[in-house]
Parts: C-alpha cells; sequence; structure tokens
C-alpha cells in the first residue's frame, strides 16, 4: 500500500468515525426530544383533568356558600334556588362534555378516535364557554337588585352591587385567560396526535 492511498484510508476511516459520532448525538438528541414531547402531552392532558376537577369543586362549593350567603341575608328563596339550578346545570354541561374524553381515551385509543374526540370536545367546549359566560353576566344583573336590596342602608347596598360587577369582571377575565390556555393544551395535543399518526 502506498503513502497516498494509506492517506485515503486513513480519511474514510476518520469520516465513518465522524459520522458514527454524530449519528449518536443526532440519536440522543431525537431521544431527548421524544421525551420532552412526552412530557408537553403529559402537562396538556393534565390541563383537562383539572379543568374537570375544578370545575366539580367549584360548584360543590358555590351551592352551600350561596345558601348560606342568603340566610343570613335574609335573601328570599328564589336567589339560592335560581343559582343552585345554574350551577348544576353548568356541571350537568361540563360532565356530558368530558364524558367521552379521559387520560385513557387521550392514551389507549387509536389516535383517528382520539383526534375526533378531542375535535369534538374542542367546539363543545367553545359553546359551552361562552354560554356560561353571557348567562353568568345575566344571572348577576337579574340578581343586582336583590343585592342592593339585602343591605340596611343605600351605601351599603351600592357597595355590594360594586363588589357583584366587579367579582362577575374578575371572574370573567380569568375564565377568558383559562379558556385560552385549555384551548392551547388542546391544540397541542392535536398537534401530538398527528406527529404520532405520521411516525
Amino acid at each position: 500500500m502506498n503513502k497516498e492511498e494509506f492517506d485515503i484510508n486513513q480519511e474514510l476511516e476518520q469520516m465513518r468515525q465522524d459520522y458514527a459520532a454524530l449519528k449518536e448525538r443526532f440519536d440522543k438528541q431525537q431521544i431527548i426530544n421524544e421525551k420532552l414531547m412526552e412530557k408537553a402531552f403529559k402537562s396538556d392532558v393534565r390541563w383537562l383533568s383539572t379543568d374537570k376537577q375544578s370545575g366539580l369543586i367549584a360548584g360543590a362549593l358555590g351551592i352551600p356558600l350561596v345558601i348560606v350567603i342568603s340566610i343570613i341575608r335574609h335573601i328570599d328563596w328564589w336567589f339560592p334556588a335560581a343559582v343552585s339550578f345554574f350551577i348544576v346545570i353548568a356541571i350537568w354541561a361540563m360532565l356530558r362534555m368530558y364524558k367521552n374524553l379521559s387520560k385513557e381515551t387521550l392514551y389507549e385509543e387509536d389516535i383517528l378516535s382520539a383526534t375526533k374526540k378531542v375535535k369534538r370536545f374542542k367546539q363543545q367546549y367553545h359553546r359551552y364557554f361562552f354560554v356560561f359566560m353571557t348567562a353568568a353576566v345575566i344571572l348577576a344583573g337579574t340578581f343586582a337588585p336583590t343585592v342592593y336590596h339585602s343591605w340596611s342602608t343605600p351605601e351599603q347596598g351600592m357597595k355590594m352591587v360594586l363588589l357583584l360587577v366587579l367579582t362577575v369582571v374578575a371572574l370573567c377575565i380569568i375564565g377568558f385567560l383559562y379558556y385560552k390556555r385549555l384551548m392551547k393544551a388542546c391544540d397541542s395535543i392535536l398537534d401530538r396526535l398527528k406527529m404520532k399518526e405520521e411516525e
């Protein structure tokens, strides 16, 4: 073997080693990316579970709270009855939305079925959120006079109505931000399912 052939062989060997090292780094990076994506996917799924649980807890606490306040302030029975009915309907609608969407759906079902269920959930949640917010604002406006008259002086009544308005506005803002985050989680889940389907 002459020197020129020896140099060529060395260069080829070096290229093979460089390629092997590059491939190893690429494989490791791919594994890391997969783990990060899987972690993000689980985080987005947790958002859905948290939304369902927080809705149930809020409803379970909201009804007795309204009843207690009504008793303390001697408010007519129709006020806690109407608010409780509104909360029960909201919880029923939420449970109906989540009926076909669970961790098991997203982890165990085939990708096509899971994708369809997430898309359907998104559409239902759009309607649910805007109907719920509109109904809450109408309900608050309807009960503002009742809140006003439940206090002994007009000044106290106005303060409580103002508090009611500020509370509803704050809840609408928080609810909208929460809604946007939940929709983002749904979009991320759909993107991840699409990637799995293409693999």
